[in-house]
């Protein structure tokens, strides 16, 4: 009996670390070793104001996952937002970006082998009534950023904003050895006609 009830203790110890740990602001997903295929995983981040956001991963394969967002206690929507085929999740965010008092909730999904891109996905909050997908441009699709860019990059989240980083490649450069340097890029969230932009722009 003695034996049972220490069992149990750590059993609890052990389920409240995991829940403490699930609701991080901050959480880096490791992929390095994926069990039976697919796999589902859920995760609960919860923002400043008390929004709450489940995030589920549906792992189809290796590089390959559906993935599906839903908020809670938003009094004006609780649809679920999904983004389908896309690379497995790598680390994910809360952050008020604009510093309107309610913070957005972004994903950082990488593709899988050696020449490896990092992909931003958002949500945000209008004003915590409701939430949708913030657009967010590419890397490839902005001229200035785009020259010299072959992946390898990578993003930092912090409490000032979200930060890109990346090797810059010439012509004659192989895969695996730049010489073109570093890139530093920033992001800014502003208001389009029909939603949230999330921009990016050089460091100076």
């Amino acid at each position: 009996m003695y034996r049972l009830l220490i069992i149990s203790f750590f059993t609890l110890i052990s389920v409240s670390c995991d829940h403490v740990k699930t609701n991080k602001k901050k959480k880096t997903v490791d992929n390095s070793s994926i069990g039976a295929i697919p796999e589902i995983i859920n995760h609960h981040i919860e923002t400043k104001s008390g929004m709450l956001f489940t995030l589920t991963e549906e792992k189809l394969s290796q590089s390959v996952s559906n993935i599906s967002i839903q908020g809670m206690n938003f009094p004006n929507s609780n649809e679920i937002l999904t983004f389908e085929g896309v690379d497995p999740i790598e680390q994910f965010y809360v952050i008020d970006l604009n510093r309107d008092g309610f913070e957005e909730f972004y994903i950082a999904v990488r593709t899988a082998g050696s020449g490896s891109h990092i992909k931003l996905l958002g949500i945000a909050s209008f004003n915590d009534e409701s939430y949708g997908k913030i657009y967010i441009q590419s890397i490839t699709d902005n001229d200035d950023l785009a020259v010299g860019y072959m992946g390898h990059d990578e993003i930092d989240f912090t409490s000032s904003g979200i930060h890109r980083t990346y090797p810059l490649y010439t012509s004659d450069d192989t895969n695996t050895h730049p010489t073109g340097g570093m890139r530093k890029v920033n992001y800014e969230l502003i208001t389009g006609e029909a939603g949230y932009i999330l921009n990016p722009y050089l460091e100076e």
